[in-house]
């Protein structure tokens, strides 16, 4: 799987480390940026709004974005600011994503739901490298599809080969809706700029959103744990471990059984984050396993992928180890 360049990964939910220093663009270029304005450019034509029924359509508005993208790349210095026309050509390919993925889904569109996933963060990666100005949000929600995209890959990789589901725990999902906002894997540090293992997978959440436990188990660790802020650690059958990060408050004890559901935290930043999330991790006899391999199994992720999620403040959960009121795992 391609990884991601620096700017493309500046996204709110991004586990954080202590930040580099920092070089100008005359020191690291030697030249001062040009930058064109949205005005300079000649105008590269937005095809009418899509609403792909298949992967082949879905494959034509990738390549038709992606040649627009190209065109706009040409006509602006490296370093520049990205122009408002290729902002409107991001948002014309998600709209057309999000057409194409509120479709149920069958095995013969697995073709576009991983040609996606790869245009996507080949062209933000090319933008990141080309564009020294970038919009936030714009990262942001195409980094949410790219989650979405690579659990729709899971979840269709599961049912066409049931039997790699062998010895993995069939986790829930810790919170709910579900927006996968980075992967696990290697991936360019938000921050620092390092290509190093992402060890987990980044979930969006509202601060005080509470966090549930994926499985039955009993709590090893709870309480602070360096980079990882408020941490919660619950060991499962078979060797399993899960660990759920930068809590704003932890609500089990070490030793405390819990059953699938539980709550045992509140999300939030504690430790080295740059935003509010869960950074959700699955282990095994000390080496970690890519989560997607053992979620999905009830939960869907959410139907709203906005182009950059809110995080309201919402009220705390009371029920230590248990699940508040109202609420749903």
């Amino acid at each position: 799987m391609r990884r991601l360049s620096l700017l493309v990964l500046l996204t709110v939910c991004a586990c954080a480390a202590p930040r580099a220093e920092k070089m100008s663009f005359e020191e690291l270029y030697g030249a001062s940026p040009a930058v064109a304005s949205a005005e300079d450019l000649p105008p590269v034509p937005i095809a009418r709004e899509v609403r792909p029924r298949s992967s082949k359509e879905l494959e034509a508005a990738l390549a038709a974005f992606s040649e627009r993208a190209r065109e706009y790349r040409k006509q602006v210095a490296r370093g520049g600011a990205m122009p408002a026309a290729q902002e409107a050509n991001w948002a014309w390919m998600t709209r057309a994503l999000d057409g194409f993925m509120s479709r149920t889904l069958d095995p013969s569109d697995a073709r576009g739901v991983e040609k996606a996933r790869s245009v996507l963060e080949a062209e933000l990666e090319q933008d990141g490298r080309t564009y020294g100005d970038m919009p936030g949000a714009l990262a942001e929600g195409v980094m949410v599809r790219v989650g979405r995209l690579a659990l729709l890959m899971a979840v269709m990789h599961r049912q066409e080969h049931p039997e790699e589901l062998e010895g993995l725990p069939r986790l829930t999902w810790p919170l709910s809706p579900v927006s996968i906002t980075s992967l696990y894997g290697y991936r360019w540090h938000p921050i620092t700029g390092q290509h190093r293992r992402h060890l987990g997978v980044d979930l969006a959440a509202q601060l005080g959103q509470p966090i549930y436990t994926a499985e039955k188990g009993v709590v090893l660790r709870a309480g602070w744990n360096g980079d990882h802020g408020n941490q919660v650690e619950v060991q499962h059958a078979g060797g399993w471990v899960t660990r759920y990060s930068h809590l704003s408050r932890v609500l089990v004890e070490p030793g405390e059984v819990l059953a699938r559901g539980d709550a045992l935290g509140l999300a939030g930043e504690t430790g080295l984050a740059t935003g509010v999330h869960l950074h959700f991790e699955l282990w095994r006899d000390g080496e970690p396993v890519d989560p997607l391999d053992a979620l999905g199994g009830e939960e869907t992720p959410s139907e709203r992928v906005p182009m950059a999620s809110s995080r309201a403040a919402q009220g705390p959960a009371t029920h230590q180890g248990r699940r508040p009121v109202g609420q749903r795992p």
